[in-house]
């Protein structure tokens, strides 16, 4: 029996040098491989695997009604189980390099039903930030776990019950494992149809003089001279201001707070159109605005050298928020973000990896960007967007990206794991915050036949007290905050100020376009 059982959830067939045949039934999938040429373990998977750098992915989806645990294990085997990663161990070849290989799938090993504490209100957030912290996945068996959680009613999205992946990071990028699920996703009430995603888009080629064409060579080279100057700076000795909100050595191990909301994605289309950007140039001003008044609220209420005694009451305030906000925008605060490497990074293209296509990589392929946040008070909302803009721009004009992936991918080659990871922890650790965005679908869709009305994701294990997360589907975005409560106790009020930040930006975008 296939994986064709399911009708409509079946991944497309996969091209692997592997003489494959699953076998399915309730509760196993069964390999039989004739290996021909092992498939080796991408640079960033065998860092992932060091014990200092364990990280993982986990993507939660919100379903619409309960989940069938059952039928969800037969689709599981139907479905995910059948892409190779997902039935691979790593394991040591005849020279010793790291290679996928494939192993029987014991698909009850993998999925975990707890009981629910339906009185808890923020049983979904707590649970999710408990599995951050969990014990690594045995690395004998596929690491991957499904949580699934029925009875965990959402008001705001209608959710009934919710489903938490836990992926090793070593297993693919948010790309890749975005692309998987998609591949196993159907379009809501069109049970054999794709669902539609974001494409990349498709800029129009001016016509360009041999003097502009040379004058962005130079912008291209100089940019990237730039950055990589600043990456190896900060990989050695350049490090963040020691703010409020910065982590500390070993923070990834300790208790974290997550929050999220959902926004309208037409509210950031407004502002995005409006400064002529994207969707990223918004969400970094966003986070711009927000870390500025958070800081500025901090430093001001904690007990702080800046702030000044003595004087009336009403002026000592004011000459003390001015101290504060100085001192606020002299502060150095970035963002460590990741670059998807690949050729064709759309989504609907990776899909295809399903495909065996050679131009489609499985796995880890991205490079680091390190992204300025500017903290000047700005009296134009959409002034935060273009201050971010001026940063994401020069980032898409470089090849920073491209250069840390690759350098890291030749210094793993030459040195092991050893020299990368250290660098790698050194830059995450001196700077402040992550941020991700990563699109998903455009409209409903269903797995298992369940409709899917939310998702979200977060990594953890890496170390840093802040990250900030954008998930889009459907027209809607889940924006989610998790930070660790150590340095960052109260997320809600930096989330709060993100959204707040948006309504101020969707009405000055609006009154500038009513001019």
């Amino acid at each position: 029996m296939g994986s064709d059982v399911f009708p409509g959830l079946s991944l497309r067939k996969i091209h692997v040098k592997e003489k494959e045949a699953f076998t399915v039934d309730s509760t196993v999938s069964k390999i039989h491989s004739e290996i021909v040429v092992d498939e080796p373990v991408t640079p960033a998977g065998r860092l992932f695997m060091q014990e200092e750098m364990n990280v993982y992915i986990l993507c939660t989806l919100a379903f619409v009604n309960p989940i069938d645990v059952p039928e969800f294990k037969k689709t599981m085997i139907a479905t995910i189980v059948n892409h190779k990663r997902f039935h691979s161990i790593i394991s040591k070849d005849k020279k010793g390099n790291d290679v996928w290989v494939p192993v029987d799938v014991q698909i009850d090993d993998h999925v975990v039903v707890p009981t629910v504490d339906k009185a808890a209100p923020r049983y979904v957030e707590d649970y999710i930030t408990d599995l951050a912290l969990a014990p690594p996945l045995d690395v004998s068996r596929p690491m991957w776990e499904f949580h699934v959680l029925n009875g965990t009613e959402s008001g705001e999205d209608g959710a009934t019950a919710h489903m938490i992946m836990r992926v090793h990071h070593a297993l693919g990028d948010g790309t890749s494992l975005m692309s998987l699920m998609l591949a196993c996703t159907r379009r809501l009430g069109k049970p054999d149809e794709l669902p539609a995603v974001p494409v990349a888009r498709v800029r129009v080629k001016e016509k360009k003089s041999l003097f502009r064409q040379m004058l962005g060579l130079l912008f291209l080279f100089w940019n990237t001279l730039v950055g990589i100057f600043l990456f190896t700076s900060t990989a050695i000795w350049l490090k963040d201001s020691d703010s409020v909100i910065k982590g500390h050595f070993g923070v990834e191990k300790e208790k974290k707070k997550l929050v999220y909301q959902s926004i309208d994605m037409t509210d950031m289309s407004i502002v995005k159109n409006a400064v002529n950007g994207t969707i990223n140039d918004v969400l970094m001003g966003m986070v711009s605005e927000s870390v500025r008044l958070y800081l500025e609220d901090r430093y001001a209420t904690d007990s702080s050298p800046i702030k000044q005694a003595g004087g009336k009451e009403g002026q000592a305030e004011a000459v003390d928020m001015k101290k504060v906000a100085s001192h606020v925008e002299k502060l150095r605060i970035r963002a460590c973000a990741l670059m998807n490497t690949r050729a064709t990074p759309g989504l609907q293209e990776l899909a295809s990896m399903m495909d065996g296509g050679s131009q489609h990589r499985w796995g880890n392929h991205m490079g680091y960007l390190l992204i300025d946040i500017p903290l000047k008070h700005q009296l134009d909302p959409l002034e935060n967007v273009i201050a971010a803009k001026k940063y994401t721009d020069r980032k898409k004009s470089s090849l920073e990206g491209i250069f840390t992936y690759w350098s890291g991918a030749m210094l793993m080659a030459f040195t092991g794991p050893t020299l990368p990871l250290i660098l790698t922890r050194r830059v995450i650790l001196q700077t402040t915050l992550t941020v991700s965005n990563v699109p998903g679908p455009t409209e409903p869709v269903t797995f298992g036949g369940n409709p899917i009305v939310g998702i979200f994701p977060i990594v953890s294990g890496h170390p840093q007290s802040l990250s900030i997360y954008l998930q889009t589907y459907n027209g809607k975005a889940n924006l989610v905050v998790m930070s660790a409560k150590s340095v960052l106790p109260d997320p809600e009020k930096l989330l709060n100020l993100m959204i707040d930040s948006l309504k101020n930006m969707v009405k000055a975008a609006k009154a500038k376009g009513s001019n």
